[in-house]
């Protein structure tokens, strides 16, 4: 090829998902996998939602909402912020890209914990800023190495609470003393994308923090506790004058119309959101119970999914649990080669893949 590419690119690698259901019933011949490698919402999305999906299908000859006015308003209702305040994305991640489109120049630095979600490291790539890698300290994000690391040209920090792929949680005074301690010219990215499945006790709203702290923004999904990932609904939120910003940036018609009413309608259904933080705490205890009484060690999580030491057979237990039908995650893609992922699935998953698990972990 002929084509002269920008150097960044070389830094770049495709996004690693997790395997597909068809890829494993093709591979292995198994009629009804179980997938627990991708921190969806085993329940399906709301019945609510899909109601409003067949509705709407008479109107896709139309153009969607280009403003995406009704989620807009339900979510600031919903939050109880302003609808001004909120700017939606196809997906979190597009948010994400319009941050760095918007505000990052080249040379400046963009802060990240490591390891964690790869799209933070695409984005300070992309706008060829700085990448500075903060470690995790024992699997949990390390504030305060974080904060030792900002410079004068440090633009971006992007933070998750809780974090993927640990499952770890920092709370309300520890976030509340790193904002106090960030200068305002350095915009915190807060990405709580797995927030609803925090336990109550531990639970606290950093909404609070944007009416004090004008350089932070919170993004949020759809995709996980409300089942909407096939549709890519995701948004953030922060003060007025950087949603207008990245308004400037944000593609018209960018979140299409059976993902807006689906995600308007899912808001409504407040007992299937119920259900599924009930499912996914049982869950979590059920499976760090098991597996600890296997010896394995599992770590404390605050999402729908559990980070699981393995050891040097991680690989090898993702492959046999494979032919299996049972799709975990291995973490070789997060540098974590001696760990997998679980998610947290239906009661009866859950318990074939203990079965399983037990199986080939005892030969």
């Amino acid at each position: 090829m002929n084509i002269v590419l920008p150097k960044f690119l070389s830094q770049l690698r495709p996004y690693s998902a997790g395997k597909p259901i068809k890829e494993v019933q093709t591979e292995y011949g198994i009629s009804m996998p179980v997938k627990l490698a991708s921190n969806e919402n085993p329940l399906g999305p709301s019945p609510k939602a899909i109601a409003a999906i067949k509705e709407a299908l008479q109107d896709i000859h139309r153009y969607p909402d280009s403003q995406i006015t009704e989620l807009r308003y339900k979510l600031a209702s919903v939050l109880g912020v302003k609808s001004q305040q909120i700017v939606i994305g196809n997906g979190s991640d597009e948010i994400m890209s319009f941050i760095g489109q918007a505000f990052l120049l080249s040379g400046e630095e963009v802060i990240v914990p490591f390891p964690s979600f790869s799209i933070y490291e695409k984005v300070a790539i992309m706008s060829q800023a700085n990448l500075i890698k903060v470690p995790l300290k024992n699997l949990s994000i390390d504030l305060e190495a974080i904060k030792d690391r900002i410079s004068q040209k440090t633009k971006l920090i992007f933070l998750t609470n809780p974090h993927n792929p640990t499952g770890s949680f920092f709370e309300a005074p520890l976030l509340e003393n790193f904002l106090k301690n960030v200068p305002r010219s350095t915009l915190i990215i807060l990405d709580e994308a797995y927030i609803d499945f925090v336990s109550p006790k531990r639970h606290f709203e950093s909404l609070n923090y944007l009416k004090d702290f004008s350089n932070l923004i919170i993004l949020r999904s759809f995709s996980k506790s409300y089942g909407l990932a096939g549709l890519r609904v995701g948004y953030g939120i922060m003060n007025i004058e950087l949603a207008n910003i990245l308004e400037r940036v944000r593609y018209p018609f960018n979140v299409n119309t059976l993902a807006q009413v689906a995600a308007i309608n899912a808001l409504d259904d407040k007992e299937f959101l119920e259900t599924t933080r009930k499912l996914v705490w049982e869950g979590r205890e059920f499976i760090t119970k098991a597996l600890t009484e296997l010896g394995i060690r599992v770590y404390p999580s605050e999402a729908n999914f559990l980070l699981v030491y393995i050891g040097k057979k991680a690989v090898e237990i993702y492959e046999s649990l494979l032919k299996k039908g049972i799709i975990v995650r291995p973490l070789t893609n997060y540098h974590l080669p001696e760990y997998i992922r679980i998610s947290i699935g239906k009661p009866e998953e859950n318990q074939t893949f203990i079965e399983f698990f037990k199986e080939i972990w005892q030969k």
